[in-house]
């Protein structure tokens, strides 16, 4: 399920890059300009690609369901503004979450 992998597959005609990311169910391969995949003439070439891609990957911007992460603290602390910390402040509120009965 919640699982990354890089590999390159073999083609007649040279490697292609996979990259599997954890929000996707399938592995896809690195595309192209125009959406075709690349085709790496040797092995190497390919498990650069697959390092260089999974690196920019996890060295992007966090992401949450399609809002930064940055975003979504920002509308929670809209949300509690008594949890935002005041300058010199030592003490934090703990606000706890209940669900309603159905």
């Amino acid at each position: 399920m919640n699982k990354f992998s890089g590999y390159i597959i073999e083609t007649p005609m040279g490697y292609r890059a996979m990259l599997r990311f954890a929000h996707e169910a399938r592995p896809a391969p690195l595309l192209g300009p125009g959406g075709n995949p690349i085709v790496f003439p040797t092995k190497c070439e390919a498990w650069e690609s697959v390092t260089k891609n999974l690196l920019a990957y996890f060295n992007s911007p966090m992401r949450r369901d399609g809002v930064t992460i940055s975003a979504a603290t920002s509308a929670a602390d809209a949300l509690f503004p008594s949890l935002i910390r005041q300058k010199g402040a030592s003490r934090t509120t703990h606000v706890e979450r209940r669900r309603a009965k159905a």
